[in-house]
């Protein structure tokens, strides 16, 4: 039968849905998983390899990652089917990994030898009650925001219109209002879950707090499956933009002298640099900008004033909120395309500090390739909360620096961006869960709450059966 929005999910705070499920949960490692009783088991279809549908039900955003063979992927009608699953997979020693938006940079979510949990089928519309909204698992970002702005509310998101909220929020959630609202994750009043266990649970700083804690910053598919968040909204404004570019003989003064400025600067102001290898040995530099509308230029006029270099060019436009939100998404929604990336966090942008950064570009440029240094900030309202408030860790740190590589030269990719790691390694603390790289352990993106995120990932997932993408 099918379970219906208000049923499957709102029956989580009592844990009326906790399984009595039709497939057993004692394991059965050594035995060949019976694929035709989890059919049956669940309301929502199973794609097997060689089935109608599986080709495509396992492709994520990056392309790189078409070639990977889950054993199945499903797609729950709602929590029961999600504990359905993770029953099976406990039976049979199986690995779960859910998918949302498929954005992951490890390709968590088309993980060979695992089972998929597709969580798109629950992609209802966002609920909105007086200043609070609930988004469900299978939402991407932009008609999350659409919905929003229609009543003239929002949330703190990225800007990518087909990131999955769920594994945004998860891992932290940067963008251009971090630094007047907080991380995505600091919106979040409560959520549905079901847990590693097969428990159906509201959470919240009163209820589970632990897991609460774990499920903002700590990264998706750990310890449990998020099934619904409700945020806190606030008012969707009108936006003013700006871009600068400077000469590249300046960057250590652009970079250390920006980093001073988003650090004291108002927190309705948010900027991020852009340093872009231009494949010919020679690197640009650019600034972009977002304020409330009207504020716009005298941001700039200050940012420059504190570089102390005068920009090359200068462009300022004013947009209604939602216009904003395309822009710099890009429109409303984002091919699949192939792409390479990693992050450094960055404590203090010293002038070493922005020398290695800028160098790391360089050496890119001298080598004929293309590729991009962005810089986010981590300053304003990312750094009130203390370090352990939620599980993302950088709240007293400086900004975030993303390397980044289109395309599908991932082998000469990687290595410049292992490069670039190596270069900052003085000056870096770790990386951005939401940009998990391959090779690397949870430890890289947790820093002080790595211990503290463990016990929790035991507690409520002590069979490990959600699949961890790198080592925890």
């Amino acid at each position: 039968m099918n379970i219906s929005r208000r049923t499957a999910l709102g029956a989580a705070a009592s844990g009326a849905l906790a399984p009595a499920l039709a497939v057993p949960g004692t394991a059965l490692a050594s035995a060949a998983p019976d694929w035709a009783a989890l059919d049956r088991a669940v309301t929502g279809p199973v794609y097997r390899p060689g089935s109608t549908g599986y080709s495509s039900s396992k492709l994520v955003f990056n392309t790189r990652y078409d070639g990977r063979t889950p054993l199945a992927v499903v797609r729950p009608s709602g929590q029961a089917d999600i504990q359905q699953t993770l029953s099976f997979a406990r039976r049979y020693g199986l690995k779960v990994s859910p998918r949302a938006g498929g954005h992951s940079y490890v390709g968590a979510s088309a993980a060979s030898g695992t089972i998929i949990l597709d969580l798109r089928g629950l992609a209802w519309a966002t609920s909105i009650s007086g200043s609070s909204a609930t988004v469900y698992a299978g939402s991407t970002l932009y008609p999350v925001k659409a919905a929003l702005a229609a009543r003239g509310l929002a949330i703190p998101t990225g800007t990518c219109p087909t990131v999955g909220a769920a594994g945004l929020t998860t891992g932290g959630g940067l963008g251009v209002e971090s630094r007047r609202w907080g991380l995505t994750c600091d919106r979040v009043t409560s959520m549905t879950v079901v847990t590693g266990a097969g428990a159906a649970l509201r959470i919240s700083p009163s209820a589970h707090a632990e897991l609460f804690w774990a499920l903002r910053g700590g990264g998706g598919g750990n310890a449990a499956i998020v099934t619904s968040l409700t945020f806190a909204t606030h008012a969707a404004t009108r936006k003013g933009t700006f871009r600068l570019t400077f000469p590249s003989s300046a960057g250590v003064a652009v970079l250390t002298n920006w980093a001073r400025w988003i650090t004291a600067t108002i927190w309705s102001r948010w900027t991020n640099v852009h340093v872009n290898s231009l494949a010919n040995g020679a690197i640009s530099i650019s600034i972009v900008g977002v304020t409330e509308a009207g504020d716009e230029r005298a941001a700039a006029d200050s940012l420059a004033y504190w570089i102390g270099v005068r920009p090359l060019s200068q462009t300022f436009a004013q947009r209604s909120y939602l216009d904003t939100v395309r822009y710099f998404g890009g429109g409303t929604t984002s091919p699949r395309q192939p792409f390479s990336a990693g992050s450094d966090v960055i404590r203090t942008m010293s002038t070493s500090a922005a020398g290695a950064i800028l160098g790391a570009v360089r050496t890119r440029s001298r080598a004929g390739g293309a590729g991009v240094a962005i810089l986010d900030p981590l300053t304003g309202a990312v750094s009130a909360p203390a370090t352990n408030a939620t599980a993302f860790a950088w709240r007293d740190h400086t900004a975030t620096v993303q390397w980044y590589v289109g395309g599908s030269g991932y082998t000469s990719a990687s290595s410049w961006i292992a490069q670039a790691h190596n270069a900052v390694r003085p000056y870096s603390s770790g990386g951005y869960v939401n940009y998990l790289e391959a090779g690397t352990s949870m430890s890289r993106y947790l820093g002080s709450n790595l211990d503290r995120w463990r016990a929790v990932r035991k507690a409520y997932d002590p069979s490990a059966v959600l699949a961890a993408p790198i080592a925890v």
